[in-house]
């Protein structure tokens, strides 16, 4: 019998986006890369095309209804997929670094039905919507190739396509903001070829999953003022974060209570400073988060915030509103340029004062500190 101590977790990447983006050619470069560097890896087929080429096309659903029932069809089979999957290869492999990798998640079902009818699906179900989002260790959206690369859009290497460019890009926009508000989210553009925009891919599944790469770090700035209502499609997370006590000083060890709408997920994290750093990060229980809240750090105090992700040209931005200790207090997080060096473009309705990336004054454990910080 396996020690459980020694069980890897299953890793689920979603490879999303619109129609013609570049998933199923994605699959074998990363697969084969991810081998490299120590993996077995599995990969889910998008279900949508797998139940369309067997006969349950969309093109002869001509109303509302019919659609909503097929979208909750490719639910019910994708999550089976999902949890059979992992299941199986856990007690097959237990001792191996596992990652299966999704072309498409749940949440692509989102953007293909409206509000409402997406919320009744998870209520007859007695589903989540976070829950259902955060499953996902990371979630990589592919830019249809309709915006940017308009000439290499095509259908010919998926029968079950039947958008046109200018419906591919409408999807494309409703699926990334079906995923706003993951923790681990990265839209890769059009920008090079397409050599390019899937090596820019593997190295966002490479910050996911611990990979030493040579990306930068998400760059963080102090906010002066937002204008909300110019404010595109987002969402809003509230997030808990308390520092617990360590007995080594090369460790720092936090808990995080991340949700909305009343429902929650909670992790455990664990960075040791290295060199190099590492950090771990698992899924716990509610009740298992509860306890570990009696091991806070007593130099600290728990640290509230709100946290606002949305996209703007591209790029994911999260304002981070902090609350209770840190009233008041606002900075925006932005991915890096793919090259590291450019600095990004700021969206017209927020107003920064300076650049705090790297700044130990901004740090969250200072942040959330009783005496020190700024």
């Amino acid at each position: 019998m396996v020690n459980a101590q020694l069980i890897e977790p299953v890793h689920m990447i979603v490879l999303t986006g619109g129609p013609c983006s570049g998933k199923s050619s994605s699959l074998a470069y990363l697969t084969e890369k991810l081998s490299d560097h120590g993996y077995l890896v599995f990969v889910i087929p998008e279900t949508a095309t797998l139940i369309a080429t067997n006969g349950i096309d969309r093109r002869r659903m001509d109303r509302e209804s019919q659609v909503v029932i097929y979208e909750e069809a490719i639910l019910d089979m994708q999550l089976a997929f999902e949890e059979t999957y992992a299941k199986a290869i856990t007690r097959i492999f237990p001792e191996k670094k596992k990652v299966i990798l999704l072309d498409r998640g749940v949440m692509d079902i989102k953007a293909f039905v409206s509000r409402d009818d997406f919320g009744l699906m998870l209520k007859r179900k007695g589903l989540k919507e976070i829950a259902l989002r955060d499953r996902y260790h990371g979630v990589i959206h592919l830019v249809t190739a309709a915006e940017g690369a308009a000439a290499y859009y095509t259908a010919a290497n998926n029968g079950a396509r039947i958008e046109t460019p200018e419906e591919a890009l409408r999807i494309d926009r409703a699926i990334r903001e079906s995923w706003l508000g993951h923790p681990r989210f990265k839209v890769i553009d059009n920008r090079g070829d397409f050599e390019e925009k899937i090596r820019r891919a593997f190295e966002a599944i490479s910050q996911f999953l611990g990979i030493p790469a040579s990306s930068a770090l998400k760059e963080r700035f102090l906010v002066k003022d937002v204008s909300y209502n110019l404010m595109p499609a987002h969402q809003t997370v509230e997030i808990e974060q308390t520092y617990l006590r360590s007995r080594q000083r090369d460790e720092e060890i936090s808990i995080r209570k991340r949700g909305q709408d009343d429902s929650f997920l909670y992790f455990l994290r664990r960075t040791r400073k290295g060199p190099p750093a590492v950090t771990e990060e698992e899924l716990i229980d509610e009740q298992q988060f509860e306890n570990l809240t009696k091991l806070i750090d007593p130099k600290t105090e728990v640290l509230l915030k709100k946290r606002i992700c949305f996209l703007w040209k591209n790029r994911l931005f999260e304002l981070d509103r902090y609350e209770g200790l840190r009233d008041g207090l606002a900075i925006l997080g932005v991915e890096p340029a793919d090259d590291g060096k450019a600095r990004p473009e700021m969206p017209p309705f927020v107003r920064v004062e300076r650049n705090v990336t790297g700044n130990p004054r901004y740090s969250e454990k200072t942040l959330a500190t009783r005496k020190k910080g700024p």
